[in-house]
């Protein structure tokens, strides 16, 4: 470790003050500066609700580096019990390790939980080649503190640079994003689909009032962090634990937590209620920054058909359009979503294994794993939706 700079692990946010935290933030990069899922206001809400914490597999430890006393980067970091709510998955390395009689947890993860967002994961105002130290203390602590390893997910460009260290592995995947050329309105974002895409678009939103039949017992309430009351934040929290139940998941988020974010960045969190003659049937929780929407999470008390569509995707288009945001992440996974308008889009994650022999083994995984993926990424350019230009 560098002698001019001392790693700090800090088991909770509110050991960092908010200010600090804060001025770390780059104001030159907005798509960096306002992501919602790195402002102090959210990581605190997710540790203030128990969302995440020691009981539930979740410790937080985040890696704050002092110099001469004075707090110069920060990497949001957890201690994990298990791999849930990652995006990444990394089950199988867990099961080798098991059957080789390791450990593969406790392990090491710098991300935002549940989080599948692309952003900064080293929170500072030093230059890529400043941020060397960082990762070499970080390695050391891994080390330090026996942990089999340490990840880092979905990482932005400006940080892909300061891992590009051979003891840490690169693995890609796939997400669909979707991208504003400046649309002035939904209809002329669907002229640039194929007719095909177009028209399928169109029939999957007929029910809820968007095609020429303008009636319809639907409406669709966009509500933010000022206007959702509590007993909406209640209501919605229902929802999402009610899908979570009936597909045998984990909800991972509690009841507190969706109120405690609206409550910590008004600006920023958005709920939209799906409405049957009045009576809420289904909602979406979003997230925005000054240049991006995030559909997060979602829920129903109802199972209708492209309702999830509806209110997931097509109305997040229109919010984008409408408020001028450039990109539209809905969220991991998805190729359904290729024929809604939405585009591939690379991520990276770069993991630290200790043990030579499983680095060895993963590393080799990582290698087929691409392969399989750049061939996956070039057969969906092919199926674009939209119209060749």
């Amino acid at each position: 470790m560098s002698e001019t700079i001392t790693l700090k692990p800090v088991l909770s946010i509110s050991d960092i003050s908010a200010d600090d935290w804060r001025h770390l933030l780059n104001p030159a990069k907005p798509s960096e500066a306002t992501n919602p899922f790195i402002q102090y206001e959210f990581l605190k809400a997710l540790e203030d609700s128990g969302s995440v914490s020691a009981e539930n597999g979740w410790q937080s430890c985040h890696l704050a580096f002092y110099k001469a006393g004075e707090l110069i980067a920060i990497i949001p970091n957890y201690i994990k019990g298990h791999s849930y709510g990652e995006y990444v998955f990394d089950w199988t390395w867990a099961e080798a390790y098991e059957r080789n009689g390791q450990k593969y947890y406790p392990k090491a993860l710098s991300a935002v939980p549940m989080t599948p967002v692309t952003g900064p994961r080293v929170i500072t105002h030093l230059k890529p080649e400043q941020q060397v130290p960082l990762i070499e203390a970080a390695i050391q602590w891994t080390q330090q503190n026996h942990l089999s390893s340490w990840h880092i997910n979905f990482t932005c460009d400006s940080d892909d640079s300061v891992f590009t260290d051979e003891r840490l592995l690169q693995r890609s995947d796939i997400q669909f994003h979707w991208h504003n050329n400046r649309y002035e309105s939904f209809e002329e974002f669907l002229t640039c689909l194929k007719a095909k895409k177009r028209k399928n678009i169109l029939r999957e939103r007929r029910a809820f009032g968007t095609g020429s039949d303008n009636y319809s017992d639907w409406d669709f309430v966009w509500l933010d962090g000022h206007t959702a009351s509590s007993d909406d934040w209640q209501l919605f929290y229902r929802m999402y634990r009610n899908t979570f139940d009936k597909k045998g998941g984990w909800a991972q988020l509690s009841q507190g937590f969706f109120e405690c974010c609206a409550n910590a960045l008004p600006d920023q969190t958005l709920l939209l209620l799906a409405r049957l003659k009045g009576e809420p049937v289904a909602g979406a929780f979003f997230m925005k920054s000054d240049t991006a929407l995030y559909g997060r999470y979602w829920g129903c008390f109802e199972e209708v058909e492209f309702l999830h569509f509806e209110t997931c995707y097509y109305r997040g288009i229109e919010y984008a359009i409408e408020h001028g945001l450039s990109v539209f992440e809905p969220g991991a996974q998805g190729e359904h979503k290729l024929a809604r308008g939405f585009t591939p889009a690379w991520t990276r994650s770069f993991h630290y294994i200790e043990q030579p022999q499983f680095r060895a083994a993963i590393a080799k995984a990582i290698s087929q794993e691409a392969e399989w993926l750049e061939l996956r990424y070039e057969q969906y350019l092919q199926h674009s939706p939209y119209k060749a230009q």
